[in-house]
C-alpha cells in the first residue's frame, strides 16, 4: 500500500485545488455550488476554471473508468503544479448503513479485479481527511470514513454491490478514485476522495447503461430516446437518479467550498 505522509493543512494554503469528477451530470451543479453561480460551467473542454478567495480551482470532467481519470490527472497536474487533489462524485454504497445522499470520506482507495481482489492501494492524505470529516459533520450531514474501491464496471445489482462489499471490505465504489489517486501517487499531490452515495447496496439498477452511455460515461441522445422508447419504466428510475445526483453534487460543492476556506 501506498502511503501519504500526514499534512499540515497550514502547508497547503494558497495551492490550487483540482477537482475531479466522472461525467458532466456531476461536474455542473458542483460547480455552480462550489462557485456560487447561476450559470453553468463551459466544459466542452472538459475543464473549467476560476478563482475563488485567492485560489486557483480548476475541475476535470475525465469521463468514466480508470484510463480516462489517470489520463486526466496526470494532464492537470502537469499543467498545475502544487495542487491538491479531489476525487468527488456520486458512487454506490456497498455498506448496509449507507443512504443516498450520505458522504463517504476514503481513508484509502484501491483498485479491485471484478475476478480476483485488490491490486493496489492508496492511502488518503490525513490533513486533508480530518478536516472533510469535520466540515461534513459540521453540515450535519450523515458522514463515514473508510475505504473506496474503484472497478472497472459499473457496479448494477443489490448482489453485485453485496459480493463486492465482502471481497473489498469498502463503504462505497467508484470507477475512478484510485486511479486519481495513482497519478497523485506519482507526482506527490495531497490526494483525497469523498463521494456521496447515488444507490445503496440493497438498490438494484436494472438499466442497461451500456446501451446509450458512450465511451466517456456521457449519454447518447439518440441512443438513449431508443432505449427509453423500448424500456419506459427505466425513465422513472433515470429521473430519480438524475435528482439524486444534483442534489448530491451541489452539497459536495458546498463542502469544497468551505474546504477551501480552511485551506486558505
Amino acid at each position: 500500500m501506498e502511503t501519504s505522509r500526514p499534512s499540515h493543512i497550514s502547508s497547503l494554503r494558497g495551492a490550487p485545488l483540482a477537482v475531479f469528477v466522472a461525467t458532466r451530470a456531476e461536474a455542473r451543479p458542483l460547480w455552480m455550488a462550489l462557485c456560487s453561480t447561476s450559470r453553468a460551467p463551459h466544459l466542452s473542454d472538459s475543464v473549467a476554471r476560476a478563482q475563488l478567495q485567492d485560489r486557483e480551482v480548476v475541475l476535470a470532467t475525465t469521463g468514466m473508468g480508470r484510463e480516462h481519470a489517470e489520463a486526466a490527472a496526470r494532464r492537470l497536474f502537469d499543467e498545475v503544479p502544487g495542487a491538491v487533489a479531489f476525487s468527488v462524485g456520486v458512487s454506490a454504497g456497498l455498506d448496509p448503513q449507507l443512504r443516498p445522499g450520505d458522504l463517504v470520506v476514503a481513508d484509502q482507495v484501491s483498485f479491485h479485479r471484478r475476478s480476483g481482489g485488490a491490486d493496489h492501494t492508496f492511502s488518503c492524505d490525513s490533513g486533508l481527511k480530518e478536516s472533510a470529516v469535520n466540515v461534513v459533520r459540521r453540515s450535519g450531514k450523515r458522514c463515514h470514513l473508510g475505504p473506496i474501491v474503484t472497478v472497472d464496471q459499473i457496479v448494477l445489482t443489490a448482489k453485485e454491490k453485496r459480493d463486492l462489499a465482502a471481497r473489498s471490505g469498502a463503504l462505497a465504489v467508484d470507477m475512478e478514485s484510485a486511479a486519481i489517486a495513482a497519478a497523485a501517487a506519482a507526482r506527490s499531490v495531497p490526494f483525497l476522495a469523498i463521494r456521496a452515495i447515488l444507490d445503496p447496496v440493497e438498490e438494484d439498477l436494472r438499466i442497461a447503461f451500456d446501451q446509450f452511455l458512450d465511451h466517456r460515461g456521457e449519454p447518447r441522445p439518440g441512443s438513449l430516446a431508443r432505449y427509453l422508447f423500448a424500456h419506459p419504466l427505466a425513465l422513472i428510475s433515470l429521473v430519480g437518479l438524475g435528482l439524486r445526483t444534483k442534489a448530491a453534487c451541489r452539497h459536495l460543492g458546498r463542502l469544497l467550498r468551505e474546504l477551501s476556506s480552511i485551506l486558505a
